[in-house]
């Protein structure tokens, strides 16, 4: 078995049990919007790796330019997963453009016949332009997706200069024709996938379930806070806060928990406030 097909066959095994993972955690997140986009993508760059396996057994355009171009469906859809992290504006069109782009361009590299690293260098840089592009994204998004070492953005950030180094390297190999370096510089790239699935997946696993927690924290905190002895007035019905200042029983409730108030009038009231409304009956 040939090494890059033992390669692509290692980063499908990842590839799968990393979009299993996200999967999982879609459904037991009532499908959210959020991590369908991550969960989308980790399934397209694993078909894509599977594609790259299958390479010798497929037709040259479809192991050429369909795979390849899978990885960068694969990077528009995590890129618009970094938008809706940070809920910025989703540029579809953008991703719509930079795939024409590169089907033309591989497409092109097909027809001339030759090998070439101009073609590396053309992945290279879109792949890193997206990945950058989404690093920006997060770095909008909430601290957990770019603060920590192992967050999110981190991923993307190291991926874009990853890209962008190994298309310098390629530009000086292609230039002074050095075929075997070329050759291992495929190699490193191919590797590299797995260290950035996993690096960005996992981190945006733990990304989610710091949100969770969160959540959770939050909810007990106001459950505590609603628990046990509320100081009120017997006259005026107003509830001393934690600072000793007295509120409204409604601005309380709403300052301290996620209740809000909507105001009707109960049957007893009615009668005390209109009696008039008694006398009204309605027609048989």
């Amino acid at each position: 078995m040939r090494q890059d097909t033992v390669i692509y066959l290692t980063n499908t095994i990842i590839g799968v049990i990393l979009a299993c993972l996200l999967t999982y955690h879609w459904l037991r997140q009532n499908r959210s919007i959020t991590m369908r986009a991550w969960m989308f993508a980790a399934w397209i760059m694993t078909a894509a790796d599977i594609l790259f396996a299958l390479r010798p057994e497929l037709p040259l355009w479809m192991g050429r330019v369909v795979a390849t171009v899978m990885v960068t469906a694969g990077h528009g859809v995590l890129y618009i997963g970094a938008q809706r992290t940070a809920e910025l504006p989703q540029r579809r069109k953008l991703i719509a453009v930079v795939l024409l782009f590169h089907i033309t361009g591989l497409t092109l590299f097909l027809i001339a016949g030759r090998s070439t690293n101009w073609r590396m260098v053309m992945n290279g840089l879109i792949w890193a332009g997206l990945s950058l592009a989404s690093f920006r994204c997060l770095r909008q998004a909430r601290p957990v997706f770019w603060q920590p070492l192992l967050a999110p953005a981190s991923a993307f950030l190291l991926h874009g200069v990853f890209h962008c180094l190994r298309v310098g390297a390629a530009i000086i190999f292609q230039v002074r024709g050095l075929t075997e370096a070329s050759a291992a510089l495929q190699t490193i790239g191919d590797l590299e996938v797995s260290f950035f699935m996993v690096a960005l997946f996992v981190s945006v696993l733990i990304a989610h379930l710091q949100l969770r927690n969160e959540e959770l924290s939050s909810a007990l905190v106001e459950v505590q806070t609603l628990t046990g002895l509320l100081p009120i007035c017997a006259w005026c019905r107003k509830v001393r806060a934690d600072d000793g200042y007295w509120q409204k029983l409604e601005e309380y409730f709403v300052s301290h928990s996620r209740v809000k108030f909507t105001h009707g009038i109960c049957v007893d009231c009615t009668k005390e406030q209109f009696p008039e409304s008694r006398a009204v009956r309605l027609p048989d």
